[in-house]
């Protein structure tokens, strides 16, 4: 029953709405008096309210904060919300109310009655107002005055007592905070004359200078033993050295690297001198050499002199490499010391950091307390005592006269309307939910997977008193002759199409047109050349003698009886290629006269006879004819009839004929509504006239 068709495509989500929305307005259409009882009844109820409400007067009154609030200390100017909050459950308070009834009782004993109130703030302001409703518009508004002076009386003293405990308080923590204060400026005060501070911050503002000198000389020396130790005798003889005229600490170290620098120059200026006069020499021994002979005493005596420059070249190499030497090791001792001397006054800044330290810690503290005192005082001198007589509330106007209350009937039949609607809807939905009749083919894809072969417009307004005409050669029903042409493809086209001789026509119950749908077909398939034999097999209910106009005194039955032979039976119709088997006389032994050998001997002879044999049979649900003999017939096909078979039934009958072996065709779906979605091409019949 929830299988699904896998001849049809999907179907797009508007489709399904669109035949979902036509279900229900069909639905509405036929079961429109339950939504009009149910709005009706919500009238009814709501109209009784109306008459059955007494008549009321209002009475209101205004109350606001006073402006003074602003600016008093939070615990009697209190934060909004909690005001507002606190102030509405105050007037609804049961306390006030009796206070209030007991206040009109004083003042006037004669008057009685009830009152409603219903304090509210108006939004974004600071006005209250307290409304009233009673039957007695004198009391009314006796009775609000005397809420809103009774709340004024209780807030008055609430505030004074405030005000009271709030001086008190405020002077409590005054006295906590300047004993806390006092211990502070003690121990400041000591950890002062305890510590030098002046002495601490000038000792560490030098070590700090001081440090950052020793930095900077060290990282100078580390990179003058790296030139030292990286560059060769020949790289040191050709860059002079100056001493660096600097502040030091050490004047002994600074002396020491003056008389080096001056002495290093020395070297580098006698290497410079001696370098010279080598390269004249040279030259004029080349020169010399071209003249004079090897063994000549004056290109001798200058040789010697070449060899004497040289060695004086050598010798300044090597005083160069000593010095450098010494210079390296006493660098490295001077950077000893300055790390040593850095170690020294580290120590010394961070003495000096700790005591700045607890300095500021202390300090910090006598900060804040002093910072307390000030607010705290402030604040005592903001808390006046006699505000407190006046209140943070005043009355802005008073019990306004009573006026009528609305009784809302236009929102009382509103609501009854609304209510009624939503009620008979929901009503309407469920009969829809447990309503499983097949409206459309949208609705029986979704439940059947046979195919349907043929849909059949529902043609009711043709309809005269002896029936549904069946179709001419030129019927006027131009969708309607249409459809059953699509049917005679559908059933043309089918595979093993050839082997389809013998076609039974059934329904699941009585009423769903299978007759006329069995008619109509066999005249659409006689229209199309073909021999048809139509023949009603439903020996209880049978009317195709009616439908084609022929005398229905003998048919099938009296052929089952044996009381005459088939071929005399068969009637011509007005239709050249149809003929027709009538039913014969009402029979209650249908079941077992369709069971007799004779059916099928008569069967295989009218196969013979004709090209297409097709029985009208009984309904299956209503009785066991039709699966009976339904076997021995080539196809079944079965006629569901549109919001009017219920998808239980017809798969109930199904399960009949497949239990018995039977091949189901398909599905002919009758008395579809043209006017849903899936029905487009049924709404251009002038496109079908000739």
């Amino acid at each position: 029953m929830d299988s699904i068709n896998p001849q049809a495509p999907p179907r797009a989500l508007g489709a399904i709405f669109g035949a979902k929305f036509y279900r229900y307005r069909g639905l509405l259409r036929r079961q429109w008096w339950i939504l009009a009882i149910a709005v009706g009844i919500g009238l009814t109820y709501e109209g009784w309210t109306i008459f059955k409400k007494s008549d009321l007067f209002e009475s209101s009154s205004e109350i606001m904060v006073r402006s003074e609030v602003t600016g008093v200390d939070p615990k009697v100017r209190e934060t909004v919300d909690s005001l507002y909050g606190d102030t509405l459950k105050i007037l609804q308070s049961p306390g006030m109310i009796e206070a209030a009834k007991r206040n009109v009782e004083l003042k006037a004993p004669s008057l009685s009655g009830t009152v409603q109130i219903t304090p509210s703030v108006a939004p974004r302001t600071s006005i209250f107002t307290v409304s009233g409703q009673g039957t007695n518009p004198e009391y009314t508004q006796r009775f609000v005055d005397a809420l809103v002076d009774e709340f004024m009386s209780f807030r008055k003293s609430q505030v004074k007592v405030d005000l009271i405990n709030t001086s008190g308080e405020i002077g409590g923590q005054l006295e906590v905070v300047r004993k806390s204060l006092a211990l502070q400026q003690a121990a400041l005060k000591d950890f002062v004359q305890a510590n030098d501070m002046q002495f601490w911050q000038s000792r560490g503002s030098k070590a700090a200078e001081t440090l950052n000198e020793l930095r900077n000389r060290e990282t100078e020396k580390k990179t003058e033993l790296q030139n030292l130790q990286n560059l060769t005798p020949e790289e040191l003889l050709s860059t002079p050295r100056l001493a660096a005229v600097v502040s030091k600490p050490d004047a002994r170290s600074a002396a020491g690297e003056q008389k080096e620098a001056v002495f290093n120059n020395e070297l580098y200026s006698q290497y410079l001198q001696t370098t010279q006069a080598l390269f004249q020499k040279q030259a004029e021994l080349d020169e010399r050499s071209t003249v004079w002979k090897p063994k000549h005493p004056r290109l001798q005596a200058l040789q010697a002199e070449v060899s004497a420059i040289q060695r004086r070249i050598d010798l300044i190499k090597a005083q160069n490499i000593e010095a450098t030497k010494s210079r390296a090791a006493a660098v490295g001792a001077e950077l000893k010391s300055i790390g040593n001397m850095i170690a020294t006054w580290t120590k010394e800044t961070q003495e000096a950091s700790v005591k700045d330290g607890e300095y500021q810690q202390l300090q910090a503290a006598v900060t804040r307390s002093q910072a307390q005192e000030d607010k705290l005082l402030e604040k005592l001198t903001q808390v006046d005592p006699s505000f407190g007589g006046n209140g943070i509330f005043k009355i802005l106007r008073k019990a306004s006269s009573p006026a009528p209350v609305s009784k809302g009937i236009g929102k009382h039949l509103t609501l009854g309307l609304i209510a009624g609607l939503m009620v008979g809807c929901l009503v309407l939905f469920l009969l829809d939910r447990s309503d499983d009749r097949l409206s459309s083919s949208s609705e029986v894809i979704q439940h059947f997977s046979e195919p349907i072969l043929g849909q059949i417009p529902n043609v009711a307004d043709s309809r005269k008193e002896t029936g549904l005409p069946l179709l001419q050669l030129e019927d006027e029903r131009y969708s309607f002759s249409e459809s059953f042409r699509s049917l005679r493809s559908s059933l043309i086209f089918m595979p093993n199409q050839a082997e389809l001789k013998t076609l039974l026509v059934t329904s699941a119950i009585p009423n769903e047109g299978k007759s006329t749908v069995a008619s109509n077909m066999a005249i659409t398939m006689a229209a199309g050349g073909a021999r048809v034999l139509l023949v009603d097999a439903d020996l209880r209910r049978g009317d195709l003698a009616a439908l084609f106009d022929t005398d229905g005194r003998n048919g099938l039955s009296s052929i089952l009886r044996g009381e005459m032979p088939w071929k005399s039976s068969v009637q011509s119709t007005n239709y050249p290629t149809l003929s027709l088997i009538p039913r014969g006389p009402v029979t209650n032994q249908s079941g077992e006269l369709l069971l007799r050998p004779e059916m099928q001997k008569i069967l295989g002879e009218m196969k013979d006879a004709y090209d297409l044999v097709i029985f009208n049979t009984a309904p299956i649900l209503a009785t066991d004819d039709t699966p009976t003999f339904a076997p021995h017939f080539d196809g079944a096909l079965m006629v569901v009839r549109a919001a009017f078979t219920s998808a239980r039934l017809t798969q109930n009958s199904l399960n009949a004929l497949y239990q018995r072996q039977v091949n189901v065709l398909g599905l002919i779906l009758n008395c579809i509504d043209t006017e849903t979605p899936d029905y487009y091409y049924y709404r251009y019949p002038k496109y079908y006239a000739a």
